[in-house]
């Protein structure tokens, strides 16, 4: 096999991963993308193993989070969590970039024909299937092409069609410079102007000062994970809380804590005990139990509702295709992954029970889930989003996973307050910016503000609505077009 055939495409996938956090290399999504569709669409050689090797280095530096979190934190073998790993990214291949080549194969007669039409297709094709990143195996819609336009002049459009419309943007972008690519046409260089243009930086993203129509406090504690559940640990990490809790800013009414930070359940005595000797009303991440079902759950002191988690990690609190898995290895015996999932019709969280003030409590995984965020936000004032990003390890997960929750921000025009054990915790302004925040492995606290903004975003009212319409349209319009291209030979 040349090297060409698999160097190459591998490189490629790996380029795309440089536009994310925390290198933010815009540019380099749209030609990672645009050499798969050159070679899927365009080159009928080796299409296969191009795809194969394109995706390894693409999903497999971009979810090499998981390989820390198994290894770490499931305590296997690296070889079991390289076969987890593997199996991951050939179900991300399947799902995300399989159509693309299906319709390379079965679709498109002749692409040179009706071009902007098969352009598009191309383009609507690869948006829909990251739209299906949100179901498969229960939802992992990672590495969102889209969140790279974060920072740029065309983040102005998550607010309107949201991430999902960026995504769009780089597709078609891309798919333009593949076809140029292809041809060695003399445009490709004009073509190839565009993604540095599409992604100049946004000097106009200027912090405005709240109104303060909520002062607060984020408490990032920093716990030890490999400690936590060991004997006496809980003193420590109480000891620790309370005393940070004393660096509250004397203006904050509210005390926002990070995900299941105590290693015992609401119900215990030991959390009603510890509530009581917090300073200010608190919000906090906590596991609780139902009907002997395990829950990750968001509780306020004052007004005592709770939110379970919805959207749960897969091989971390919950095992795909569990009757084959559990018992195999010890992994899938983890006591965390026995997590139950939360309803998704769950009752408004309020300040405190005389208080309209209603926020979106959402915790850890739950903030890459744009629809759930959305619908969430439909009466909210505000944003919160509890998670611990311990599992990530030194990775580049935090680093995307606080993208995620700065463009939940933008896309609903709510201010957000973000709390996580060790990083990243933050203050997160309407408009995505990032305006104050605690690094990784810093502990502290932040003391901030927040605006209640009742206007809804365009891309609240209607979500990923005509974002659909386009997908499935130009899907349909391109069937019928090249079905009669082929009648007509």
């Amino acid at each position: 096999m040349k090297l060409s055939t698999s160097l190459t495409p591998f490189l490629f996938g790996i380029l795309g991963i440089f536009s994310f956090a925390p290198f933010s290399i815009k540019p380099l999504i749209f030609f990672s993308y645009a050499y798969l569709i050159k070679e899927l669409i365009f080159n009928n050689k080796r299409r296969i193993s191009k795809l194969f090797y394109w995706s390894l280095g693409h999903w497999g530096l971009g979810m090499s989070w998981l390989i820390v979190s198994v290894y770490y934190y499931g305590q296997t073998s690296i070889l079991i969590s390289l076969i987890v790993f593997i199996l991951l990214v050939l179900i991300l291949t399947l799902a995300f970039s399989g159509p693309l080549f299906f319709i390379s194969k079965v679709l498109i007669s002749n692409i040179e024909r009706h071009k902007i039409i098969n352009l598009i297709l191309i383009s609507s094709v690869l948006m829909l299937s990251e739209v299906s990143m949100n179901y498969l195996l229960y939802g992992i819609p990672w590495l969102i092409s889209g969140a790279t336009l974060l920072d740029t002049i065309s983040q102005s459009i998550y607010p309107i069609f949201g991430a999902l419309g960026g995504s769009f943007i780089i597709y078609l972008s891309s798919a333009l410079i593949a076809s140029r690519w292809s041809n060695k046409d003399r445009l490709l260089l004009i073509y190839c102007i565009v993604p540095f243009i599409i992604s100049f930086p946004n000097k106009n993203l200027i912090n405005v000062e709240p109104r303060q129509d909520l002062d607060f406090t984020i408490i990032q504690p920093s716990t030890d994970p490999f400690q936590k559940y060991n004997q006496g640990y809980s003193d420590q990490i109480e000891a620790n809380i309370l005393k940070l809790s004393k660096e509250s800013s004397e203006k904050s009414t509210l005390i926002v804590l990070p995900e299941a930070e105590l290693p015992y359940a609401y119900e215990d005595i030991r959390f009603k005990e510890f509530q009581e000797k917090l300073p200010k009303q608190t919000i906090m991440g906590a596991w609780s139990y139902k009907n002997s079902n395990l829950y990750n759950s968001i509780v306020n002191s004052t007004e005592g509702s709770q939110y379970n988690k919805v959207h749960l990690v897969p091989f971390g609190e919950f095992i795909p295709f569990e009757q084959y898995l559990r018992g195999l290895i010890s992994f899938f015996d983890m006591p965390m992954s026995t997590v139950n999932r939360g309803s998704i019709d769950q009752n408004t969280m309020y300040l405190d029970a005389f208080s309209e003030i209603s926020y979106s409590a959402l915790i850890c995984f739950d903030i890459a889930f744009s629809e759930s965020v959305r619908k969430s936000n439909i009466s909210s004032k505000f944003i919160i989003n509890v998670s611990n990003d311990t599992w990530f390890g030194n990775s580049i997960g935090p680093y995307h996973h606080l993208d995620l929750a700065r463009i939940r921000a933008a896309e609903n025009n709510k201010w957000l307050i973000r709390a996580a054990n060790d990083g990243y915790s933050a203050i997160i302004s309407n408009k995505g910016t990032i305006v104050d925040f605690l690094g990784k492995g810093q502990k502290g606290v932040l003391n901030g503000s927040l605006d209640f903004i009742d206007d809804r975003s365009f891309f609240s009212k209607y979500g990923y609505l005509f974002s659909y319409i386009l997908g499935i349209s130009s899907v349909i319009i391109s069937i019928i077009i090249n079905l009669w291209l082929r009648l007509d030979y």
